[in-house]
């Protein structure tokens, strides 16, 4: 999802039917990332935690009620895995044949509102991953790269709820268009998952303040893969398959909506946002269940800059940054052919620059 032009919300009422709308919609990012990690058998070991796709939900990307036309985008996510953690607390480096996992995304794309009820968007990521690993004598610790187009996301937009676009929900697909068999790399390390997954998800806004002063937000992003791909594994030769594991991000935060005509813009927004997410455990013959699947709780403050170009036609340039701070981890892990634990950022960033037409 994406947005255009974030001026004030109108300051109307809220019937009974959208106040339930609404309150389902905010809470639903908390409540399904409640869901129990679900655990299976022992493969091969592979300890590496990535869940990037936490990334499609924060920030201030929900539309507004002024939005029209299109908007094309770029966004540059970063995260650097470094850490290895064992359930809820740091693991020993040395538990875990995975030292780091170094990943940017430089992603494009654009979205279309045909109208106030109906929106396309469409995302390629470029990925830039740097994986490290031991991989035993007598190669040692070794560093294997992975440069290429990751996994295309194609999404519809409804927003027709009620007359501002307060609330909406979204859907469309994850397509594997990214490279899953690149050398080095083990299949939860890929680039592409590989697979075709399901997307589901919904936003909501609204004022705390009847002056428009201070907003809040939710959102959450449902991720199911359901069409899976098999590769060739170099170790055992076999061709394997993959099938990533569930994973659902939610976010809720509050943004101050007052600071006009500041340094020569139009407008600057700070926000402060909690963020969840849960993804089960991987299956087939290769993944490693044992290691992956967690349960994570992220604080991120982040800030929009607005600067209108054009206010007839409503163009408009905008930067967003967040920086996203994990407060809670607990990873499955459980010793897997001398493997244990899985690697953590210990942030990630989040930088995005538009321009609606």
């Amino acid at each position: 999802m994406s947005a255009t032009v974030n001026f004030p919300l109108p300051r109307i009422g809220l019937p009974p039917g959208r106040i339930v709308v609404s309150s389902i919609t905010f809470v639903a990012a908390v409540m399904l990332a409640a869901f129990p990690l679900v655990g299976f058998t022992s493969t091969v070991a592979r300890a590496c935690a990535c869940g990037c796709s936490v990334f499609d939900v924060g920030g201030l990307d929900m539309p507004q009620e002024q939005d029209h036309g299109g908007r094309v985008f770029f966004e540059f996510w970063s995260g650097d895995q470094t850490q290895n953690w064992i359930g809820t607390s740091k693991g020993p480096a040395s538990a875990n044949s995975d030292k780091e996992v170094n990943t940017q995304w430089y992603n494009v794309g654009f979205n279309y509102m045909f109208s106030r009820d109906w929106g396309v968007m469409a995302r390629l990521p470029i990925v830039n991953r740097a994986f490290t690993t031991d991989t035993g004598p007598p190669g040692g610790i070794q560093t294997f790269n992975s440069r290429d187009i990751g996994d295309v996301e194609v999404m519809a937009m409804y927003t027709g709820f009620f007359s501002d676009m307060s609330t909406g929900v979204v859907f469309g697909l994850k397509l594997p268009s990214g490279t899953y068999t690149a050398p080095g790399l083990d299949r939860d390390t890929q680039i592409g998952s590989g697979s075709t997954d399901l997307l589901l998800g919904a936003f909501h806004r609204g004022m705390l303040t009847g002056d428009n002063a201070w907003q809040y937000f939710g959102e959450f992003m449902w991720h199911q893969p359901f069409l899976y791909r098999s590769a060739i594994d170099a170790d055992t030769g076999l061709d394997e398959l993959y099938k990533p594991g569930m994973q659902v991000d939610g976010s809720v935060g509050i943004v101050y909506n007052n600071l006009y005509h500041v340094l020569m813009l139009d407008k600057i927004a700070p926000l402060a946002q909690l963020i969840i997410s849960h993804r089960n455990a991987d299956s087939g013959p290769a993944a490693d269940p044992l290691n992956t699947g967690f349960d994570r709780i992220m604080i991120s403050p982040g800030v929009e800059f607005t600067k209108v170009v054009d206010e007839a036609n409503k163009r408009v340039v905008k930067l967003y940054a967040d920086v996203e701070i994990p407060i809670y981890y607990r990873t499955n892990a459980a010793n897997n052919a001398g493997t244990e634990g899985q690697l953590i950022a210990p942030y990630l960033i989040k930088v995005v620059g538009s321009y609606n037409f």
